[in-house]
């Protein structure tokens, strides 16, 4: 094993480009007894598009709506189930000073949930209108389950029988509220008003006059419920479950949302409006339902003449790396450098539906689970990302040399265990290309992986790239750069 100091190998990624050519540099930059050979060459790269079954869903974000997708004709339809945060600090004023009584006690003036919306993606018709409806859960969502995005909560039981449900029309632009309203604050976000002001009935049999009254009267009973979010969710409030009811044109990130409960209480010999906020955050379980029809995918999947990437739910690209080939006649050389472009191929749907994915993961197909429930960060060792480059239209990953020195090494070390390693590992040699969104800390200022965590895209993203077995263009290639100090 030799050390090859810092400042040549930043001369040796120059020489990336070069062709198969023995470079003989090392008198210049060794001693004689330590001369290097530098060599560089170009290997075939062979893709093709997998369609994703599922995949995990964090916390970080929820979808709704419904799209046609203009690339198949087919439907995307994304709901979503959350909790709601209670904080530590959570207190209401003295039972006896609340004006509105229900059957004696405490009661709330109204409640309403509360969807703030994102812009859609690729919507033109602001008008569009769909239908949702809102209901109750019947039992929290378990901390220690992983959800993926078929992850149903109807047929899961995860829905309350008999419980509250409402149904909702809006569009994303809500003409009901005037322009100078809409427009009277830069920080005016377009939302969806969910009123819960018909009488509730809790899982005891006990009716309430709306469901504001009912979380309050819980307080006043039961005090402990409150003492943080784990206690409220578990006898309180399990959530709610948002699906699409009908409807299409509006697929949106919902970054906010909450419980709003109003109320009158004397103070000071004074009546004074007040209330309470709720909020659906990351902090509790939240988790979106994505239904993407497969055969759709499956057409697309059998274009051979390109490769997609496609979320939410959609298509990755596979690439088989050449580790043989790079390796064949080099087995005493050093690869010093790895490089990987893939083209972007502009298409008629650009703008319509979806957008550029802004970065891919390429990660070994064999550790795409582990990868992403494990909450890993690329290491740059065998996981790495790239980020569309718009000016050359490429996701171009410029040193990958690890992971392919990696792969043979696990073939060569298991070929010496076992003579039928390849067969029972098929995949040693392969990678996906995977959409996803980088999820910065609020205290980060920068976008790096050390303060931030890759999660699988949930909005809409689609490109096209250039490969696939019938490909018309240029092959993709894989650039190597060789180092191999003589005897």
């Amino acid at each position: 094993m030799y050390i090859v100091h810092c400042t040549l190998l930043m001369i040796t990624f120059a020489l990336s480009a070069c062709s198969d050519e023995t470079l003989d540099i090392g008198n210049t930059l060794t001693s004689k007894t330590d001369k290097l050979t530098i060599t560089s060459a170009d290997y075939t790269v062979s893709t093709k598009t997998v369609q994703a079954d599922s995949v995990l869903i964090r916390s970080s974000y929820c979808y709704l709506g419904k799209v046609k997708d203009p690339e198949t004709g087919a439907y995307i339809t994304s709901e979503f189930m959350t909790q709601f945060n209670l904080l530590e600090t959570f207190s209401l004023p003295a039972e006896g000073t609340v004006i509105g009584r229900h059957n004696g006690l405490a009661a709330a003036d109204s409640c309403r949930i509360d969807l703030y919306l994102e812009k859609p993606t690729g919507v033109t018709d602001t008008l569009a209108a769909m239908k949702i409806r809102i209901s109750e859960l019947a039992r929290p969502m378990e901390e220690s389950r992983r959800y993926y995005s078929n992850f149903d909560p109807v047929t899961e039981g995860y829905v309350r029988k008999g419980g509250l449900i409402m149904d909702k029309m809006f569009s994303y632009n809500d003409l009901t509220l005037s322009d100078s309203v809409r427009k009277a604050s830069s920080s005016y976000y377009n939302a969806v008003d969910i009123k819960l002001n018909k009488p509730y009935t809790d899982g005891n049999g006990v009716t309430y006059n709306n469901y504001g009254t009912y979380i309050m009267q819980q307080y006043y009973q039961h005090p402990e419920y409150f003492k943080n979010s784990y206690t409220f969710i578990h006898n309180v409030c399990p959530g709610f479950f948002f699906s699409v009811l009908d409807g299409e044109g509006l697929y949106t990130e919902i970054p906010e949302m909450c419980i709003r409960v109003f109320y009158h209480v004397n103070y000071k010999d004074s009546v004074v409006e007040s209330g309470f906020t709720l909020a659906g955050t990351e902090e509790v379980l939240q988790t979106t339902k994505i239904s993407n029809e497969k055969e759709a995918m499956n057409r697309l999947a059998s274009d051979n003449t390109c490769t997609y990437v496609k979320a939410p739910a959609g298509l990755y690209t596979e690439v088989t790396l050449p580790v043989d080939d790079i390796y064949n006649g080099h087995d005493n050389d050093s690869i010093m450098t790895a490089k990987i472009s893939f083209q972007r191929i502009n298409n008629d749907y650009e703008g319509k539906a979806f957008k550029i994915p802004n970065y891919l993961l390429m990660v070994p197909k064999d550790s795409l689970t582990t990868f992403f429930e494990n909450k890993k960060t690329p290491d740059y060792r065998t996981t790495f990302y790239a980020t569309f480059q718009k000016g050359t239209n490429l996701y171009t990953f410029s040193n990958i040399s690890s992971l392919v020195t990696k792969m043979a090494n696990s073939k060569r070390n298991g070929l010496k265990a076992d003579n039928q390693w390849v067969a029972k590992h098929p995949e040693w040699n392969k990678v996906l290309l995977v959409p996803v969104q980088i999820i910065t800390s609020a205290s980060a200022t920068t976008t790096t992986t050390n303060n931030s965590s890759f999660e699988h895209c949930v909005g809409i993203t689609s490109t096209k790239l250039v490969g696939g077995s019938a490909n018309p263009l240029d092959p993709i290639k894989l650039s190597i750069v060789y180092s191999k100090f003589n005897d």
